[in-house]
């Protein structure tokens, strides 16, 4: 069973939430002259008036308490209550008296738990004479371990051979994952990221985001994660190298396809080094050029650059990139332009149908992972092109599964707080040829979420 939530206080917003819907009638119901009955205590997961939950050393993360009238009406005082644990040597449960990370200064809320060691106590709440209690244990995680984000989709994926070469004044922005009870957990917001060795004429690592920006080459430097709660650590080595030349890289698609009208796809742009090894993505730091800017042009946004938008149709237009690496406030840094342009033409064509991948997903209830979802059109040419970027998304449930139209991150799935249950996604694209009036296109998603540990 996999019942946790995350440290920081950003991380304790879904429990939060989760407080606020149990507070049924908005507003305290003693007020009314209703009489209190029963007080229970709700698990990690939000199950309400849970019997146990489990935990994580590592990851903080709260339970709740609910007082339950005579008159039906419920309300959180998870604030209101005395929390005890019996057992803090496996853990503690704060009472507004649970100091914040150093250097942050403050304490954690009520109901915040802070595993210690691995075994089982009993966190109890007690209000006026009223009690409930939560068996709850204290797990391990199995595997603590880092990854990057694709800076074109902000998706983790490992890192070859456990090292990651980058050029002068590029970025690599690095991730945490954990396996808990056999499932991979997002913990990127419980990591705090330092060098092992600081070496800032090398690089500099921002210890909150783990974003690494490369200064100049040097030995190679120790990127590790750690945690406020516990002695657990993971690392990965980071290379700074001097570029030999960079390529760009036309997406699948228009290799055989032309770019319709309205769409816009992502282009890719490789560092290649001169001691070899795995080019870098420098995707959304190089500079984009279009040989005819009323055919197709790269989005001006930052991050998003890499997007070929088709405007009108024509060509073949030719389309190449260029990147700085390293330099300084004084000195210019060596400008790199690939060799060989692309070419590309556009064309006008009719929507026909939309389908959307994948069509079901189940996760573990607040897993904070990303499952990106490819919104693909069907044209009248019998062509199909992906309109994930032209496509609206809605969630029926946000609480449990919450979707981006964000255009770098359109069609991204996050899985919501600890809330158990299902939400629909719904994907609509319009046809841009279309008279007004014309009914849209959608397909739908199902995103389960559940306590109960999925199949590794």
């Amino acid at each position: 069973m996999i019942k946790f939530r995350l440290s920081g206080v950003r991380a304790l917003l879904p429990l939060l939430f989760v407080a606020s819907l149990l507070g049924l009638s908005g507003c305290d119901p003693i007020g009314n002259g209703a009489g209190p009955v029963r007080l229970v205590v709700n698990s990690p997961d939000g199950t309400v008036d849970a019997a146990s939950g489990r935990v994580f050393q590592c990851l903080r993360t709260g339970v709740s308490a609910t007082l339950i009238f005579d008159d039906g009406g419920a309300a959180d005082f998870t604030q209101r209550v005395r929390w005890t644990s019996s057992n803090p040597e496996v853990l503690r449960v704060s009472n507004g008296d649970e100091p914040l990370p150093s250097p942050a200064v403050g304490v954690y809320p009520p109901g915040v738990l802070t595993p210690v060691a691995p075994g089982t106590t009993t966190i109890t709440a007690n209000f006026s004479g009223f009690s409930d209690s939560i068996v709850i244990t204290v797990g391990t995680p199995s595997r603590i371990f880092v990854q990057a984000k694709n800076p074109q989709t902000n998706i983790a994926a490992d890192i070859p051979d456990g090292m990651a070469r980058i050029a002068p004044t590029s970025v690599i922005n690095l991730d945490v994952q954990a396996i808990l009870d056999g499932a991979t957990v997002n913990v990127d917001a419980a990591a705090v990221w330092s060098f092992v060795t600081p070496n800032t004429a090398v690089a500099a690592i921002n210890p909150t985001s783990g974003v690494i920006v490369g200064v100049a080459p040097g030995e190679p430097l120790i990127a590790r994660a750690s945690f406020a709660s516990c002695e657990f650590t993971a690392e990965t080595t980071i290379s700074v190298s001097q570029i030999s030349s960079i390529s760009l890289v036309a997406p699948a698609a228009l290799a055989t396809d032309p770019l319709i009208v309205g769409n816009s796809l992502p282009f890719t742009v490789l560092a290649n080094f001169v001691d070899g090894g795995p080019p870098q993505d420098i995707s959304i730091q190089a500079v984009y050029l279009s040989s005819n800017l009323g055919i197709a042009a790269f989005n001006p946004l930052p991050g998003i650059t890499n997007l070929l938008i088709g405007l009108t149709p024509g060509g073949p237009i030719s389309l190449s990139a260029t990147f700085t690496s390293g330099g300084t406030a004084t000195t210019p840094g060596t400008v790199f332009t690939t060799t060989e342009p692309i070419q590309v033409s556009t064309v006008v064509d009719t929507l026909t149908g939309i389908s959307m991948a994948p069509t079901a997903v189940t996760l573990p209830a607040g897993s904070n992972l990303i499952t990106p979802l490819v919104v693909t059109g069907t044209y009248a040419s019998g062509r199909t092109q992906e309109v994930t970027r032209r496509t609206l998304f809605t969630s029926d449930n946000a609480a449990i599964a919450n979707v981006s139209n964000n255009t770098q991150t359109a069609g991204q799935v996050v899985s919501g707080g600890p809330i158990v249950g299902t939400a629909t996604i719904t994907a609509t694209v319009t046809n841009l040829i279309d008279p007004p009036g014309t009914a849209p296109f959608t397909a739908t998603a199902a995103f389960t979420t559940t306590a109960s540990t999925p199949t590794p």
